[in-house]
Formats: structure tokens, sequence, C-alpha cells
């Protein structure tokens, strides 16, 4: 019997799959969501199922559902170890706690009974881990093992160490490996781990065909808290001091130092989506580089004006000295960690932080600056006096020969770097390595268009991607929360499934999202479960767990995330029916329509918790109407599903059928429009018409009232993360293209480009985070790298370039191109690498002639649709062009 695993390849791409164990006598389990399968015994369902996943493996291809996947590691084999002194976070649990010192070092050697054919070791962490083979590091891969649920589930990876080992018989190999605080032990999970620990299973095929696996014992590995990583956490930082010498050789390490470690009782599972990368081909040399000592201009109101004393020309190396202060620009917010090339005597310690922005103007505190104008602002980082630092101290033989060091047990968000240091030091090149999960290969969309800023905002949206796609859908990766929040998440789904293929992506996500659900099946704000954000039920942000596997599906027409999270989506779908969609009894905060401009958003104190919400019943209504369209939303998308995946939809079309009366019946007014306390937002109108729950006369007036209110409002949106997400969509479904562009072209705020005229180049998280005119926001909350708002990316794809899937046909194999130009744009071109085949549309102006060119797979047939209003027509394979008179 085959007894197979999901283990990635170490390749670049990490996609490359192989099926690694097989082994007799051994009945392989499969687990299903609420269900255990033994293969001796299963259905013809399950067999054919299981057929299927498993020629897949085989095949190399990547099956999203698999949660059917054997454990990476056999308890027979190995356990966890960890390091019997090593320190424990004793402290209070609050915001800027720090995790406790060190890093935990295993080490063992192996002395080959034979010739080595081959060495494949299997590898997971209680904490972000590194691990060496015969001092070399193993693996591209950073980060390991991610961000998961700290009670369920851990990920594995497996190397193929062979080219790294002696292999004759008798050799001698080490194997090594260091775990940090990281997603374990520190703040980001409230320090729910005590002890990081390590555990890995060597397996080596010798040239007889003989096998042998090595797995972690703790009377055989030694162990100690030792290297030079002093301290290492996600939002701490890492301090490196590199006097002291990385054990990958085990000096210094005991095996009566190494104790098995008990802590964790969840699955240890083949890593399948999310891993993180280092994009070294995004990597960013400095665009600015000064040094600054003393300010100008300072007093009781304003920090003044740093007093440059070195500019720096690109490519010179950068020096600083004790009292000076180095400020670096790399041009580019994005998560990412710097990389030095540097000299300096041994003892001298460099400090490297991090910042989004610089203080401005005269560095006026009322425009919310924390320093002079010219220095690193760090003040929405909530806890810049504690966290997010790089802290290195040079070693021996480092003043004449330059060191390489970039952290590796933490991530930053930021586009400056400000250093100081206790003794001269010479910088001889500075990097920005952007970190995240989408691999270059991922990579599948591309949009241009001729209005600067409005390019300018793409490009934003792609970096916020690429930032906050990182192990999970963070919210942003600069301050003390990057979690898994998943109303951005659910908006910019699909935006980010034209960016990129993240199937896999997701694939480990809806894991992260089902580990972390409430026993009556409700999906939580955060996944996964972490230091806040755990509530379930909440309008919006638990419906990710319907509208992901949805979006996926319909993008990349794969029904396996669908199968996979089937029966938890069943399960949360029917609550909100029972309950229709009414948690006041469950919920303490309400997000609703998170950072809007309209008069019940929830980001203050007035209405964020349910007994605000409660004293005022315009308030209460208008929650419980969102959600009830949410669960109208939510039935229909299962609707959908159902058939896709040959379920029965009965309950779903019913459950929907079921809503749209309940909010027609509370929540409409005898003229059918919407009660009149909510009828003028623009977030209900838009509901209101996406959900078809006004008709006729009603649905003229809504439609009405909500352009008017954009007019009134100086041409701008007044929408927060929900209601942006729906409301171009509802302007073309209700075919006002002018309306749409004037919001997507609209510079005044709030408004897309308003944040690209204040020079941002990534999304923002307020549509006001920093202002030319005011200065910096709220800091409580205000992060420069929050990629929600950029989810109106799809809507550009889909209407701006036209091209869209026929939405009864995912995956792209039935096309709807269909542009709707503005002039103004002057040109749009863009690419996108659909599960079909490649898919381009390109146009520009000459004159009155507008001129189309576009591209349909091989396979695929398009619905094609000129903005002249001319007949639609099915085109076939192949590159075309068309033209017609757009006066």
């Amino acid at each position: 019997m085959i007894h197979f695993s999901l283990f990635p390849v170490d390749t670049p791409s990490r996609i490359c799959y192989n099926a690694c164990r097989v082994e007799r006598n051994v009945m392989e389990v499969m687990e299903r969501e609420g269900e255990q399968m033994d293969l001796r015994a299963e259905s013809g369902r399950a067999a054919k199922r299981r057929g299927r996943v498993l020629g897949a493996f085989l095949a190399g291809a990547l099956p999203l559902g698999a949660a059917a996947v054997a454990p990476a590691f056999s308890p027979a084999a190995s356990e966890w170890l960890s390091v019997k002194d090593a320190p424990v976070f004793a402290g209070k649990v609050r915001d800027g706690a720090r995790a406790a010192d060190g890093t935990s070092w295993f080490y063992r050697a192996v002395t080959n009974r034979g010739e080595i054919a081959s060495a494949r070791w299997t590898v997971s962490g209680l904490g972000v881990f590194d691990v060496y083979a015969n001092g070399a590091r193993v693996g591209k891969d950073f980060l390991k093992p991610g961000f998961t649920h700290v009670k369920k589930t851990r990920y594995a990876f497996s190397y193929d160490v062979t080219p790294l080992l002696d292999r004759a018989k008798g050799a001698v190999n080490g194997f090594a490996a260091e775990v940090s605080a990281g997603w374990w032990r520190d703040k980001i999970v409230n320090f729910f781990g005590k002890k990081s620990a390590f555990r890995g299973e060597l397996e080596l095929v010798y040239a007889d065909g003989s096998r042998e696996t090595i797995g972690t014992r703790a009377a055989e590995w030694a162990g100690g808290v030792a290297g030079a990583v002093r301290h290492a956490a996600i939002f701490d930082g890492e301090e490196y001091d590199a006097r002291r010498k990385n054990p990958t050789d085990g000096t210094g390490l005991f095996p009566e130092k190494t104790e098995a470690n008990t802590e964790f009782a969840g699955e240890v599972l083949p890593s399948v989506g999310a891993e993180v990368h280092l994009r070294e081909d995004l990597a960013r040399q400095p665009k600015e580089a000064y040094c600054w000592k003393g300010v100008m201009g300072a007093d009781s109101n304003r920090f003044g004006r740093v007093v440059r004393t070195r500019v720096f020309q690109p490519g010179e190396p950068l020096q600083v000295v004790p009292g000076e202060t180095l400020v670096v620009d790399f041009g580019q917010n994005c998560a990412a960690v710097p990389r030095f090339t540097f000299r300096a005597a041994p003892g001298t310690t460099l400090t490297a932080l991090p910042a989004e922005m610089l203080n401005d103007a005269n560095g006026e505190k009322v425009r919310g600056n924390d320093g002079p104008a010219g220095s690193v602002y760090r003040l929405n980082l909530r806890c810049p006096n504690d966290g997010m630092r790089v802290v290195y101290t040079f070693g021996e033989g480092e003043s004449a020969a330059p060191a390489v060091y970039m952290p590796r047990f933490s991530f930053f968000g930021y586009r400056y770097v400000s250093v100081t240091a206790t003794a001269p030091v010479t910088i001889e090149k500075m990097e920005s390595v952007p970190v995240t999960s989408i691999a270059k290969e991922m990579e599948l969309g591309r949009l241009e268009v001729g209005d600067p800023s409005l390019d300018r905002f793409i490009r934003n949206v792609y970096w916020g991607q690429l930032s906050n796609y990182l192990s999970v859908p963070t919210d942003c990766p600069q301050r003390n929360e990057r979690l898994g929040w998943s109303a951005d998440t659910q908006v910019f789904c699909e935006a980010g499934a034209f960016n990129a293929d993240t199937r896999r992506f997701f694939a480990k996500f809806t894991r992260d999202l089902r580990d972390s659900r409430c026993a009556e099946g409700g999906y939580p704000s955060v996944a996964p479960y972490a230091q806040y954000g755990n509530e379930t039920f909440s309008l919006g942000w638990a419906d990710v767990g319907v509208i992901v596997p949805w979006t996926i599906w319909k993008q990349f027409g794969d029904t396996e995330i669908v199968r996979a999270n089937w029966s938890a989506m069943a399960k949360f779908v029917r609550k909100l029916d029972e309950t229709r969609y009414n948690f006041e009894d469950k919920l303490n905060y309400i997000y609703a329509d998170w950072l809007s401009y309209e008069k019940f958003e929830t980001s203050g104190n007035k209405y964020g918790s349910w007994r605000n919400w409660q004293k005022d019943p315009d308030a209460r209504n208008y929650r419980l109407f969102l959600a009830a369209c949410y669960w109208l939303y939510d039935a229909q998308l299962m609707t959908e599903m159902s058939a896709a995946i040959g379920e029965d939809g009965t309950f779903y079309r019913e459950s929907a059928a079921r809503a749209r009366a309940h909010i027609r019946a509370n929540f409409l007014e005898a003229d059918g429009l919407l009660l009149g306390p909510m009828r003028d937002l623009q977030t209900a109108c838009v509901f209101a018409l996406r959900f078809g729950i006004v008709e006729g006369a009603a649905k003229e007036r809504t439609k009405k009232i909500l352009l008017d209110s954009i007019a009134a409002h100086g041409g701008c949106l007044q929408t927060g993360f929900l209601g942006t997400g729906f409301l171009m969509d509802v302007l073309a479904q209700e075919g006002e293209w002018d309306a749409a562009y004037g919001l997507l072209l609209q510079h005044k705020n709030p408004s897309w480009l308003y944040s690209v005229d204040q020079g941002a180049t990534t999304v923002w998280e307020r549509w006001n985070s920093y202002t030319k005119k005011d200065g910096f926001g709220p800091v409580g909350m205000n992060s420069f790298n929050h990629y929600a708002y950029g989810a109106v990316l799809a809507w550009m794809y889909k209407h701006v370039a036209g091209i869209a899937a026929d939405p009864a046909t995912p995956g792209f194999k039935r096309l709807v191109l269909a542009p709707r130009p503005d002039r103004r744009l002057g040109f749009a071109k863009a690419s996108y690498k659909s599960a079909a085949g490649l898919v381009a549309s390109a146009w520009r102006y000459e004159g009155d002639t507008w001129i189309w060119d576009f591209t349909i797979p091989e396979g695929a047939t398009a619905v094609v649709r000129l903005p002249d209003g001319s007949a639609a027509k099915t085109y076939g394979a192949g590159t075309h062009r068309l033209e017609c008179r757009l006066p």
C-alpha cells in the first residue's frame, strides 16, 4: 500500500511535489473534514476520491482539497526537542512585551553505515527555524514553518540534502537546527508556547537499497541556547552578536541539555502552500541616503528639521559615525529585510530602525510628527521603542573583511531605515530584500494604463499584495499586528488572483480558517488564532470562509478548494440561516463597514461595541441589514458551489430565498426603499442594489440616492472596507460608467488616487493615513501598507482591460472580453496567464477611432463586446483586432 505525503521539493518555484513515502503493511488514514476514512473499508465514492488525489500527487499536480494528507512524521521515529534551560517568558502580556531571549540549537552527527545513494531531511519547528547540513544552510524557504494555529497545525519541509553530504561509507555528517520565538512564543500569539522546539526525520537510502530513518530523540541530539542570535521574534526584530559562533558543528551543545517537548499535540503536515520567499529579483538599492546630526528650528511646538551633514551618491559606500544618524530611502514601502555588507571594529554595535515614513514639514507636533523633519517616523508601529529593530554587534576580523548580514527570524514593513552606531561603520552595500509568499513564478497578471497616477496606484496594489500575502493574508507588515484579518482577505481575494496564482496560498489559509472556527461553525475575524481578533460570526469578516473558496474556484476552475472546505462552509451557512446572522449575544465588537466616512462607522468608540450599537436602534438595524445581506450572499455562493461538486443545493437555494424575504420584511419601508436612517448611506445603497433587495421604482430611486450622495460629497465615495469591495461592481452592473470612472480617477479625499498624490507607494489603511496638508493620521491604527482598498484592481482587469471569465464557466475556458474605455486613460494594456492560457487586451485611441487588440488562448472562446453598443459576437482562439468610432 502506498502511504503518501505531499512534500515540497527544494526548487526555487516551490511548486514541485512528489509522493515520497512508500511503505508496506501500513494502514493509510486520510483525514477529511469531520470524517476519518479507513481505506481498508472505504466506500466506492471515497476510493474514487482517493484515487484522484493520489494520482494528482504522483503526477506532480496540486490537489487543493488535500485535507487527506498523511502526517509528516512518525511518532515511532521522532519527537519534538527543546532545550531544558531555555528562557521562558514570564512577564505581563501587553503591547511591547518582548519574547524571552535566545534561540535554541540542536545538533547530531550521523555516521554512514554504507554508501549513501540519497538523503532527504524532513524538518519542522515550534518557532521560526533554519537547518544546516555540514554547516551549509538547507533550503531557500524563509521564516519556516510559517504562521499557523498554535494548537492544531504545524507544517514540515522536506529537502534533498544529498549534495551537501559526504556519501562515503563510514563518513560523518553533521545536522543542526536553530529555532527562534516567532509565531510560537512571542507576542503575536500572546506567548502561547513556552519553549522553542525542533523535530526532524532524516531518511537515508543506501547504495545497496537499504534505508535508515534518523529522527529527533532527546538522548541522541545535543542542544543549547547558543549562537549569534541573542534575541529574535516577529515584532521584536533581531539582535545578532557576531562575536558568538553559530554552533552548526555542535560546538558548545550537549545531549544532557535536550529534552522532549510535549507542548504541541496537533498535526504536523507537509507544507502545502504559502511558503515564504525572499524575492531577490526585486531587491531594492538605496534611492537616497544621508547622514544628519542636530536639528534646527525646534521649539515647544515643533521638533524642527534635521541638519544634514553628508549626502551619499548612488553606489557610494555609506558611512556612519557615533553622534550621526544615517537615513536610507529605498524608494518603495514593502515587507522586507535589510541586507548589509559592512565593516567595523569588533564590539561595534549598529542599530537599524525600519520605518514607512519620514517626519515632515518642520516637525510640528500638531501634525503627528514624532521627531524632527527628515528623521524616520515610527510612532504608528505602536511599540517603536520596544521592537521592529535590527541590532548587530561586529565580531573579530570584521574590520578588515566585510561581513554580510541579513535578519532571518523576523521581517519588517518599511521604506526607510535609520542607522546609528557606537563606533565608525562602513556599509559597502545595503539592500532591501522583499519578503512574500508570492514567488516570481506565481505572478500571472500585468496591467498598465496611460494615466500616470492610476498606473502608480496599480503598482501600489501589487506591492501591497506582495507585502501582505506573507504566510497568511496579513493586514499590515509593519506594526505589532500582522494578522490574517478576514475582511481584508475576502474583499481583495479576486484582485489578488489576477496578480498571482493564489490557489496554494489559500489552500493553506482556508485550513487556518477551519482550525480557528468556534464549535458552532463560525469563522473568526483573524486566522490563524492570534493575540486578538479571534471572535467569530462578525459580519463581512466571518464570510471569508465561503467567499474565498468560491472566488478561487471561479478564477481558476478548480473545485478542490470547494471540496476541502465544503462541510465547514455548510455548517457556517446553516448557522446563519438559523440565527438570521444575528449574534448580538456573542459579539463585543463590530467591525462592519470598517473605516468608512459614513455616520455608522465603527472604528471609533461610538459604535465599536454592541452596547453602543444597541443604544442606537438605527445603527443596530444598519448592522443587521448588512449581516442579512451577507447571509443571502453566502447562501447564493453555496448554491453555485453545490452544483459544481455534485452536492444537493436545495437548502442553500431556500436559505437565500429566506434571507431575501427577511431583509425585505425588516429593512424596507412601505415605499420599497431602505429604512430612512440608512437609505442615504452609500454602503447601504450598494448592498441593496448588489443583492437585488430593491425593485422597480425603488431600485431606480436607490440608484439615484447613491449617485446623488457621490455628487454631494464632491464626486467622492464614502464607503469603508465592505462597501468599497462592492461599489464599483454595482456601478458597472447598473451601467453607470461615468460615475465609476469619476470615482476611479478622483484625486480628492477620499479616493484611490488621493494617497498617490500624498506620495504613497503602497495602498494605505485609511483613505487619509497621511496628508500633505495635515500630517499623520491616528497612531493607534495607521498602516501605510494595507491592501484592502486595492480590491478595485479586479474591477480594472474586468472593465478597464475587459478581461473576465464567463460567470457560468469558471477558469476562463469561456471569456467575456468587454472593455469600457475612458479617453482620460489614454490607453490600457493587460495580460493574464489564466487557467486556460494567456489572455491579453490592449486598447488605444487614434482620434475618434478606438483600436483594440486581444488574444484568446487555445481551447477557449470569448464573448466579445465592443464599447459602441454593437451586438456581442463569439470569437475563438488567436489574436484579433477590432476598431470602432468613439467620438
